[in-house]
């Protein structure tokens, strides 16, 4: 079985973006970037789901 690739949450002032880990950094397809600034992220403790939180309801 393949090592699963890493994914990185980026959170900055143009909104949060999940993107690919190394070696390649680069977006992934599952998730649509979210252009509002976001207050807070998170992945689940066994890393299979993410969270965030832009302050809309």
């Amino acid at each position: 079985m393949a090592t699963p690739t890493p994914l990185l949450a980026v959170r900055g002032s143009d909104g949060t973006v999940l993107l690919r880990g190394p070696p390649n950094c680069e977006k992934n397809a599952d998730f649509q970037r979210d252009p509002r600034q976001s207050r807070y992220v998170a992945f689940s403790k066994d890393g299979t789901l993410f969270a965030w939180c832009n302050g809309e309801k």
